[in-house]
């Protein structure tokens, strides 16, 4: 990414709204932008964090284009750390067109994905894990993935990677001056120093395992869990589907193997987002394409977060039933159809319900929510104190540091030199420099920023 030239976007998303944002930044940026607005000068001179009212034109020939507002910041007090405006106009789609073209021939260039966020990046007003959760927040599709977003933008995550490198280049500093310096030249005797570095280390590589274990929580927080609902035909799968939704989605009727394919949708349950899955009824197939949608159900049941399970509690538990158990013991097992006088009670470890009346859900929504808090990790991964990652890139790395410091234990362990502790060290604090990318290269960076859309 070119960061000598003047950049401009659209902000907001595209297609018709009340407003749009058009963003600007770069060299030169409050001059050309003042030129394509009227009253110039009153944008040329505004101060920092300034608004101005006006119109933005065409310089050609001072046509107008929009009423707007326009802010204005002034390096290095904005987002990139550049001189920075940005218009807020109609969000007519060719108000916005009209208004980028005439930017462009003023000498702005198309932003490219996530290049506002890099210039934050390169001018130190972001570290590379704030910039990823800006995307991260962007994305979050529920009320659990935004709190965690936030709080990695906030500093949370950045402040404990930063924290564990500086404690790994004080480790190795203090490991340098123990081959540098006979151990009497070393403050301590030279056991106890040994043995206060070891202790040092074994902190260390237990909080990074820590962090590292928050990413089970973190994913499921920000990607959200596969709900499936299965069961054979009849059981009542698409009221229950239905009846989370709290509409009509999934088509109910009392003819066996109504659903032959899956429907999907996101709902949000205690601020998880859920991806509910309704499946066709597992029975022998009466033809290809019932067989397709019984093939498929199981291959959603095999890679689910979590499954529920319905059985018609009126017909109680047959073969296919005790077959589909065994093959998916963790599962939430419902027992439907408990308004009925002829549905006897359910079994142990059986919840019962009416699909169709609504009653039992909220006993239903507390087994899935403690499913959820078990496949988060519970305990210190759940706690809102402890930072959670949800980022994948960053998991890896942290997985590497992780090993590293296992070798570094692993060689003081079998008594080896402090010099082979010192590469192994140093190999970790270097894994969590490239997390910050206070260590990185243009390519990763061009990688990184790349999945963000545009304007941000």
């Amino acid at each position: 990414m070119d960061r000598g030239r003047p950049i401009a976007a659209l902000a907001t998303s595209p297609g018709r709204s009340a407003l749009a944002v058009i963003r600007c930044s770069g060299p030169r940026t409050i001059e050309l932008c003042a030129r394509c607005f009227s009253p110039g000068e009153a944008l040329a001179s505004a101060p920092g964090y300034g608004m101005v009212h006006g119109w933005l034109k065409d310089p050609r020939g001072g046509e107008r284009i929009d009423e707007v507002l326009a802010a204005v910041f002034r390096a290095p007090r904005s987002f990139t750390g550049e001189d920075s405006v940005e218009f807020f106009c109609h969000g007519s789609g060719a108000v916005v067109a009209r208004a980028l073209a005439v930017l462009e021939e003023q000498g702005f260039s198309p932003a490219l994905p996530g290049e506002f966020s890099f210039r934050a990046f390169i001018n130190g007003k972001t570290d590379l894990v704030k910039a990823e959760a800006i995307n991260e927040l962007a994305n979050a599709n529920c009320e659990a993935a935004r709190q965690d977003a936030l709080d990695r933008l906030g500093g949370t995550l950045s402040k404990a990677y930063k924290e564990l490198r500086d404690e790994l280049l004080d480790l190795l500093a203090e490991l340098e001056a123990r081959l540098d310096y006979p151990a009497d030249e070393v403050e301590g005797e030279g056991l106890e120093v040994e043995s206060g570095l070891m202790a040092h280390l074994r902190n260390c590589r237990e909080r990074v395992r820590h962090l590292a274990e928050g990413y089970i929580a973190g994913k499921l927080r920000q990607e959200g869990a596969l709900v499936v609902v299965a069961g054979r035909p009849n059981a009542g799968k698409s009221s229950l589907f239905n009846l989370i939704l709290r509409e009509e989605r999934a088509i109910v009727s009392p003819e066996p193997g109504t659903t032959r394919d899956w429907l999907e949708v996101w709902v949000e349950l205690s601020g998880y987002a859920l991806r509910l899955v309704d499946t066709a009824g597992l029975r022998q197939a009466s033809g290809e394409i019932e067989a397709e949608g019984v093939k498929r159900s199981l291959e959603l049941s095999a890679r689910a977060d979590i499954v529920l399970y319905m059985v018609d509690g009126r017909k109680g538990l047959v073969v296919e039933d005790e077959d589909y158990l065994a093959r998916y013991p963790e599962t939430i097992r419902l027992w439907n159809k408990t308004d009925l006088d002829e549905c006897p009670e359910p079994p142990p470890g059986w919840l019962g319900l009416s699909a169709k009346k609504g009653i039992g859900l909220p006993v239903l929504e507390a087994a899935v929510l403690a499913k959820l808090t078990a496949l988060s990790g519970g305990g210190a991964a759940c706690e809102k104190e402890t930072p959670r990652l949800a980022n994948s890139r960053q998991k890896h790395l942290l997985d590497q540091c992780l090993a590293a410091l296992e070798a570094a234990q692993a060689s003081a362990d079998r008594g080896l030199p402090l010099d082979a502790l010192a590469l192994d060290i140093r190999e970790a604090a270097d894994y969590l420099g490239q997390i910050s990318g206070e260590i990185g290269s243009e390519e990763v960076f061009d990688r990184i920023f790349g999945a963000f859309c545009l304007g941000k």
